[in-house]
């Protein structure tokens, strides 16, 4: 799949939505370059939610300003964190 058609299939809704299914979490940076976004901005008007807690921090693997009350326990259940838009598209093609 070329990359525009990964970015006209994927929404920030669609990917949350795997990352919470499969417990898998992905960095602001590669969630960001998929959908053509700054980092910084990427999670702008979203509250901070259990779901959206999968998007994380690549320095410290935790979603940014949330309280342990806010993250899903399972967020360390998986060691690895895709942390690349290319790792994360593969990733999406067929998660697990």
């Amino acid at each position: 799949m070329n990359e525009q058609a990964t970015v006209a299939v994927h929404s920030i809704d669609s990917i949350v939505g795997e990352l919470d299914h499969f417990h898998q979490r992905a960095t602001y940076g590669a969630v960001a370059v998929l959908l053509k976004r700054a980092p910084r901005n990427l999670m702008q008007g979203r509250s901070r939610s259990v779901r959206d807690s999968w998007i994380v921090s690549g320095g410290t693997g935790l979603p940014t300003g949330y309280e342990e009350t806010n993250m899903d326990p399972e967020l360390k259940s998986r060691e690895t964190i895709l942390r690349s838009a290319d790792e994360l598209a593969a990733w999406l093609e067929n998660p697990a």
